[in-house]
């Protein structure tokens, strides 16, 4: 990718990343992929006062949070963290919270396991001597050392900008092993960590939003059937009450930000009931109920509003079809930026990272499937754009493909997206089916995924299919997923590699390979579609629905139930007939598995469970099990190996005779 501005770096940092790996048996571009995997850069943004740039540098292996002098470039002296391994914690992320406070969060870790995040809040002061700690999981006071400890789990939800001294958090008490507690909204003072209450939200479970300034509070309450009921709270009424918010249409609402003068509410629907009905955005009255659609997308994905910090009100709007998009609502500075980038960038996805309060500099990222992307800062005063940090810059440098845009038709009428990335050289050795986790909420959308870069680095097309029950496209599209892991899901997977292989040129082999939900489907991929799959990789996956609902780290969540009865479905035949292990006879191809002995979301004992059951056929397989890893491998060593076990294991299937997939 060429930058938009020939400028060096603010700062140049000599990176260490060399990571050696006995015998290594990986293509150097998969290899290197799975090497830098972390970023060099990350977390660029502007003060709100447009003095600092801030920034998450990696070094030897560990992250240092920097402050930059906008103007020089040059560090703020005294102003970087950096934790060692010693210290047992990492920074992994931050935002500023006021013109000279930057807040930040840390991982913890636990020797040999992946680390943690337990939600601290650490802040950084730009005009004084302090970096100190202000929340703990282990709890607060309300006024230093007297009065209640306040324990949960905090979320900032207004940054006051009207008192600098003050940011409105919400807080879910720490009163039920479930969760299920009504949240409490509190002004927390930044200097001590006191908390004043402000009010308890309406309902178990709430999330709380509030607009730009604090003034106007929101509420979602969960209900059994996965909907929601909607509520306002106006801070500056006489005797202020949550009240109900009245939904006169049809489609699932998801509020955004409430409008400052506090009478509308801007969110995303569908309004019609069918699969692929567009997404709206909609302008919501919170008094009457009334609305108007704001704009109609269409049936997309990657759908990010920006919004005007001092009215509420809407300025433009990204989203992703076959490609990147904008559209501009007003024509502010930011959205002004916003959309010179997309020109200069086309075929790119341009993303707002940080704007100071007068929008005289503003910081973004550009990047596509292609790239891990790069960092921009546009400055009013200083000669418009100029080009900050790669985001892995030697990543950037093997010049990797992009996605093609796969739109096809199931065989039931329901239209589908996904995206094929092809090898960089050769002809493809075969499709690889990679489907992703959840498998409700995630999708695959236009964004780099180093783990399919790197299956494409050793030669294979890759695709990846948005089935029905892939978040991303609305609530109606996530829905018609829901009781069909095992089925109708598995289908549109298949469809989707034949309309592929119709169409491209990717070999006469497919296999299936994913991991958590994307690992069970590819075991069941073998079983409900024998005659099509040559080979299967499964990682992290689960293989007995009874098993991983009475066994997995969230079933003792507030809802819990309602979630597994909804979306996995009651009927305990089916449920056996779409778990793998009860139909492990019908497996044809050979299967690799792989699973992290610490995994808590899809604990390794059913996985054992499959394999015993596997050792008692003929089935040809492979099993492979990394100590103190959890779900999904974190530790470079552990991934590298995994990598280095797939390419050997799909080279293999690739000397087999391909099943016959066209009859």
């Amino acid at each position: 990718m060429t930058s938009l501005n020939k400028f060096k770096a603010f700062i140049t940092i000599a990176l260490s990343l060399f990571f050696t790996v006995a015998n290594a048996s990986l293509p150097s571009g998969a290899k290197s992929l799975i090497e830098l995997r972390k970023d060099e850069f990350s977390n660029i943004e502007v003060s709100p006062s447009g003095k600092y740039i801030s920034a998450i540098m990696r070094t030897d292996d560990r992250n240092t949070l920097v402050i930059l002098d906008r103007k020089t470039g040059k560090p703020i002296k005294g102003k970087s963290v950096r934790y060692e391994e010693k210290d047992n914690m990492e920074v992994v992320g931050g935002e500023w919270l006021s013109d000279d406070i930057y807040q930040y969060d840390v991982t913890f870790e636990r020797g040999d396991y992946s680390p943690f995040y337990t939600g601290d809040i650490f802040l950084l002061y730009m005009n004084k001597k302090i970096n100190q700690r202000i929340w703990s999981y282990r709890g607060n006071y309300m006024k230093g050392r007297k009065g209640d400890k306040i324990f949960g789990n905090l979320n900032v939800i207004s940054k006051l900008p009207k008192d600098a001294g003050h940011i409105l958090v919400s807080i879910s008490p720490y009163k039920r092993q479930d969760g299920g507690v009504r949240p409490v909204i509190y002004k927390m003072e930044l200097s001590s960590g006191d908390f004043d209450k402000i009010t308890i939200g309406p309902g178990r479970a709430a999330s709380i939003i509030a607009n730009y300034d604090g003034s106007i509070l929101g509420a979602a309450v969960p209900k059994a059937n996965l909907e929601a009921d909607f509520y306002f709270y106006n801070r500056q009424d006489e005797n202020p009450q949550w009240k109900s918010v009245s939904i006169n249409f049809p489609g699932k609402f998801a509020p955004e930000t409430f409008t400052n003068d506090g009478k509308f509410v801007y969110g995303m629907t569908q309004l019609e009931n069918k699969v692929n009905a567009n997404r709206q955005l909609i302008k919501l009255d919170i008094n009457t109920g009334s609305y108007e659609v704001f704009h109609d997308f269409g049936f997309v994905s990657q759908i990010n509003v920006a919004y005007d910090k001092n009215t509420g009100e809407p300025t433009a709007v990204t989203w992703v079809d076959d490609g990147p998009k904008i559209k501009i609502f007003k024509n502010d500075p930011v959205a002004k930026i916003l959309a010179g980038f997309y020109k200069s960038f086309p075929g790119y996805l341009v993303s707002l990272t940080g704007a100071d309060k007068n929008q005289e500099n503003i910081t973004l990222h550009v990047g596509s499937p292609g790239i891990r992307g790069e960092y921009y800062i546009w400055e009013k005063n200083d000669g418009g754009a100029r080009y900050l940090f790669s985001q892995q810059e030697k990543i950037d440098a093997l010049n990797l493909n992009s996605y093609q845009s796969i739109n096809y038709t199931a065989s039931d009428g329901i239209k589908m997206q996904g995206w094929l990335l092809m090898p960089r050289s050769g002809n493809p050795k075969a499709l690889v089916n990679y489907i992703h986790g959840g498998p409700h909420g995630p999708y695959v959308g236009f964004w780099f995924d180093w783990r399919m870069q790197a299956i494409a680095e050793m030669g294979y097309a890759v695709f990846a299919p948005n089935f029905r029950g892939s978040g991303g496209y609305g609530n109606n599209f996530e829905r018609a997923g829901y009781t069909k892991w095992g089925t109708r899901m598995l289908d549109d997977m298949r469809e989707g590699a034949e309309f592929v292989m119709e169409n491209f040129d990717v070999g006469e082999r497919v296999y299936t390979l994913g991991g958590s939900y994307g690992g069970y489907s590819s075991a069941q991929n073998v079983i409900r579609h024998n005659d099509f799959y040559d080979c299967s990789v499964v990682m992290a996956g689960f293989f007995e629905f009874d098993e991983l609902t009475s066994t997995w780290d969230g079933r003792r969540g507030y809802m819990t139930s309602d979630f597994t009865d909804t979306a996995m479905g009651t009927d305990k035949e089916k449920l056996k007939e779409m778990s793998p292990i009860h139909n492990i006879e019908k497996i044809r191809v050979p299967m690799l598995i792989t699973h992290g002995k610490a995994d808590r979301r899809t604990p390794l004992a059913g996985a054992k469970k499959f394999v015993s059951a596997l050792e008692k056929t003929d089935v040809d397989f492979e099993h492979f099990f990394y100590g103190k890893e959890g779900h999904g491998l974190y530790f470079d060593k552990n991934s590298m190996d995994q990598f280095q076990k797939i390419e050997k294991f799909l080279t293999k299937c690739d000397k087999r005779k391909p099943l016959n997939k066209r009859s």
